[in-house]
């Protein structure tokens, strides 16, 4: 939950601060050694939302809490129940805006809720006492953590690392005291852990400007001040107060001693405390450079001790971790060279581990960042080839630090990368663009489709066009990782990009783009694949470079799911069989493997469709596959053929062929030649079994069109019981057939010389008297069934087909079979006499 100070704590100008400040506070007022000030969050509403630290205290509370006294006894006379914690805090108030340095806690706004602005001025540090109380002290700062915090928060196993961190924020502490003795005139007065406070990139930051004052008459100062000498008794903790100090022999100070004195002592008490830490990486020990340099500045006499600058050349400070950290600082300043040289190197810095993380993130990340938005938006420092230079040095290190560290925290890379990507891609550098396009998976992973539609795909399409084969390529391969992501109208704009890349003069071009046709295939729309996945393959299997040509042979397999059986067979089938004679043998094999997968499919096909044949006959005929007869006993009748002529017909029927029924052999066994006998059953003629031959001639079955009463009377089909057109009947022999056929006894002869006859003769004269054995090819007929006619050279014989079977149309409705009539057979010579008016 965030609000406005102004709001949480009074004031009627507090909204003026454009800060966003948490309301639960990180570290209470009431915290030891936090001297009243309660430590919140907050975040920058102005810029983009950078965090910072506030310090707040309210003046009423101040006012009544007494100062923590120190338990010597020697010290206890010079103690004042009256005094409080409020003029310590309004005297820190008032110095740390005013004191300006890399190494100093920055404040980036202060405000007193009782005076907000300038119509009415609040007291200086000469009159703190006439400060109103009613209000409250802000103080926002960069982003900063309390000593003690950041000590119990380091990671006990990377010993190596923390010495290091350690050794450099005491380098930082050094110089925010040289700067204050030596530039501002002052001493810190109060140097304990209080007042040191860690930023996220390990920096030390020095505040807790309680008691700061001027010290000696050759320094101009004067000091030490009222104010040190009323109050640094009960603020600064007794181990960090020097032996002077202890003693309230402020004179000493004032006359002779160096300003950088008392501070000299509190910092080698305060290194000791630094290095005793479990977390210090140095088993709770100081390091042997600095014990002695350490005696040196807790010397009992202030003149004695050591001004704190040469304590920098100290062999511990002399480490890769602190040099990084210092050319860091200064490479703003450097040499362009100079700072080029630097940037290139800082990848290697970071693979070994020599800077940590939080340096990576706060440190060199920002400084990144700045130089990116100085260059990128100004075309004509692009021009500069120190400039381009630059960016190639930048633009690697950002997306390693990217990927190392802020790919794991969301809210970091939006916050570092996001708002870079368009300046990224507005380069117009193929260097930078290539380097931005081998991280394009990163920037996939990270960012929300909207950015990828508007941000990232939009200035990478420029690619495709680009004069330069290798980035046209690169730009390819890295488009396929934002495939998934982009909306309707980019994809009908890559599948265009697409289409003109097939007919790039680089063949690897043409080639990646059959491939990654392939692969996005899924991705698109139906529409989109007819328009672009066939014509591409057909269009690749074309190409004269082998890999482009094999490259769309496996496609053409990855996406057969996508073509129709009817596209398989009539354009994609077409296109790949030339090349099973291809000249290059991996085309060749490949091409074989496409035609044997895809028939594989066209057989399963061709299969259904033949079902679906089947299943529609059925239906139409409502499953009436076969008529049964009950008059026969339920013998079947050898079913007609779905479709096909007079002589497919023919073929198939004589080519039937059956076996007598047991009930046929029984009635020829008891000598009943006269009795009808029941129609023997009638296998499919589908040619799966052969016909077995027996002691007699096969026995045709055959029903004729007069039969199933189909066709009008006439006078070759009036009575029904001679022959029609149609109909060609014969009875085996000696079988006891039926009554619809012929046997050869009921034929007689006819005179030689008959001359009524000879048109009949030559009649019969068209069919073939060869005589063929039994199951033998279509059409063809045992001598035992053969039907002697009247000839005049040579004998004829004449086959016979069986009539087809014949459904009925109407749904439901079986076609009654009529009993034919009784067969008279006449005498040779009635046969004569009548002749053939039959026919």
């Amino acid at each position: 939950m965030t609000s406005w100070l102004g709001k949480m704590w009074g004031g009627s100008h507090s909204s003026s601060l454009p800060y966003n400040i948490k309301s639960d506070s990180i570290s209470a007022s009431t915290k030891h050694g936090s001297h009243g000030w309660a430590i919140h969050e907050a975040t920058d509403k102005k810029s983009d939302g950078g965090e910072v630290t506030a310090f707040q205290a309210s003046k009423a509370e101040l006012a009544k809490s007494p100062l923590r006294r120190n338990t010597s006894l020697a010290n206890a006379k010079y103690s004042d129940t009256s005094q409080t914690q409020l003029i310590p805090a309004l005297h820190h108030f008032h110095r740390i805006k005013r004191l300006i340095h890399p190494r100093i806690l920055r404040a980036h706004a202060t405000l007193d809720t009782d005076y907000p602005d300038e119509t009415k001025p609040a007291p200086g540090l000469d009159a703190l006492e006439k400060t109103s109380t009613a209000g409250t002290l802000i103080i926002v700062t960069e982003k900063a953590t309390p000593l003690d915090d950041w000590l119990e928060n380091l990671n006990p196993h990377t010993a190596q690392a923390n010495a290091a961190a350690i050794s450099w924020g005491i380098h930082n502490l050094v110089e925010a005291l040289g700067f204050l003795h030596m530039q501002a005139k002052l001493a810190h007065g109060m140097i304990c852990p209080d007042a040191v406070f860690v930023t996220p990139a390990g920096d030390f930051k020095l505040g807790g400007f309680d008691l700061t004052t001027p010290i000696g008459i050759e320094d101009g100062g004067g000091g030490p001040t009222p104010h040190f000498r009323k109050y640094e008794g009960v603020v600064c903790p007794a181990d960090y107060r020097s032996p002077e100090r202890v003693g309230q022999r402020y004179d000493v100070l004032q006359q002779s001693a160096p300003v950088h004195s008392i501070d000299c002592f509190s910092l080698a008490v305060l290194i000791e405390y630094i290095y005793t830490h479990p977390n210090s990486g140095t088993n709770g020990q100081v390091p042997a450079p600095l014990k002695k340099a350490l005696m040196r500045m807790k010397n009992d006499n202030p003149k004695l001790r050591p001004r704190l600058a040469p304590l920098l050349k100290c062999p511990v400070f002399d480490n890769p971790y602190v040099k990084a950290e210092m050319f860091l600082d200064e490479v703003m300043s450097k040499p362009v060279e100079e700072k080029i040289m630097f940037l290139q190197s800082l990848p290697d810095v970071l693979n070994r581990g020599v800077l940590n993380e939080s340096v990576a993130i706060h440190k060199i990340l920002p400084l990144l960042v700045m130089g990116l938005r100085a260059t990128a938006g100004n075309e004509a420092a692009m021009t500069q080839d120190v400039n381009r230079r630059e960016m190639l040095a930048i633009v690697p290190l950002l997306f390693q630090i990217a990927e190392s560290y802020l790919a794991k925290t969301p809210e970091l890379f939006q916050r570092y990368i996001s708002p870079q990507v368009p300046l990224l891609f507005a380069i117009n550098d193929r260097g930078v663009r290539g380097a931005v396009l081998q991280k394009i998976s990163l920037l996939e992973s990270q960012l929300d489709t909207s950015t990828i539609n508007s941000s990232v795909f939009e200035p990478m399409c420029s690619g495709f066009s680009d004069s330069s084969g290798p980035l046209r390529e690169l730009t390819l391969k890295s488009t396929i990782v934002l495939v998934p992501k982009l909306n309707h109208s980019n994809l009908e704009k890559l599948v265009r990009y697409l289409v003109r890349l097939q007919s790039d003069p680089e063949a690897s071009i043409r080639t990646n783009t059959v491939i990654f046709i392939g692969k996005i295939a899924p991705n698109l729309t139906d529409m989109s694949r007819q328009k672009l996945i066939l014509p591409a393959f057909m269009r690749s299997m074309k190409d004269p470079f082998t890999p482009c040509r094999l490259s769309a042979l496996r496609a053409v397999i990855s996406c057969k799911e996508y073509f129709t059986q009817k596209d398989v067979a009539e354009k994609v089938l077409p296109c790949v069989v030339p090349h099973t004679l291809d000249a290059a043998n991996d085309v060749r094999a490949e091409a074989f493997k496409v035609v044997d997968t895809l028939l594989v499919g066209l057989r399963a096909e061709s299969q259904k469709m033949a079902k679906d044949t089947a299943d529609r006959i059925s239906a139409a005929t409502c499953g009436m596959n076969t008529v049964g007869s009950s008059e026969s006993g339920g013998d079947a009748i050898a079913p007609a053929p779905a479709s096909g002529s007079y002589l497919s017909g023919l073929s198939s029927w004589m080519t039937t062929s059956s076996q007598p029924t047991e009930s046929s052999n029984r009635s020829s066994g008891d000598g009943g030649g006269g009795a009808a006998a029941k129609k023997p059953v009638i296998p499919p003629s589908n040619g799966s079994a052969a016909p077995k031959p027996g002691p007699a001639a096969p026995k045709f079955s055959s029903l004729s069109l007069s039969d199933a009463q189909i066709g009008g009377a006439s006078k070759y089909n009036s009575g029904g019981s001679g022959w029609s057109d149609d109909e060609d009947i014969m009875a085996s022999p000696g079988k006891g057939g039926a009554g619809d056929g012929w046997d050869d006894d009921d034929f007689g002869a006819s005179p030689a010389g008959d001359a009524k006859n000879n048109d009949d003769d030559d009649f019969f004269a068209s069919f073939d008297s060869k005589q063929v054995n039994p199951g033998g090819k279509v059409g063809s007929l045992s001598t035992t069934s053969r039907l002697t006619t009247p000839r005049k050279a040579t004998g004829m014989s004449l086959t016979s087909r069986a009539a087809p079977q014949m459904k009925s149309s109407t749904s439901g409705m079986k076609i009654k079979k009529q009993p034919k009539p009784a067969v008279k057979k006449l005498p040779a010579s009635d046969l004569i006499d009548d002749g053939w008016d039959d026919f």
